[in-house]
């Protein structure tokens, strides 16, 4: 009887030491868990930010290059109607 009382008692040390490992593990894995879900938000804060970041360089550059095309059409025009007068001074 002793014998039997003894490995129940080593049995039940082992269940409950067996059960401490695993709310042990289950706390660790849902503290990864969020972890895992605050660095993925994060990260998709960021490729936001940055995808917002590349639009608004793109948006100055196309405003950029009408801008200088404006001015370069604008140039252009103003020869061209320097060289019609011209032309037409030449004539008369």
């Amino acid at each position: 009887m002793e014998t039997l009382s003894f490995i129940l008692g080593i049995a039940f040390v082992v269940v409950i030491a067996t059960a401490i490992v695993a709310v042990y593990a289950v706390v660790k894995v849902s503290k990864v868990s969020k972890e895992l879900e605050q660095t993925q938000q994060t990260l998709y804060r960021d490729i936001d930010l940055i995808n917002r970041n590349i639009n608004d360089g793109d948006q100055t550059l196309y405003r950029h290059i009408n801008d200088v095309e404006k001015i370069v059409y604008s140039q252009i025009d103003s020869r061209f109607d320097k060289l019609v007068q011209r032309k037409q001074l030449l004539k008369g």
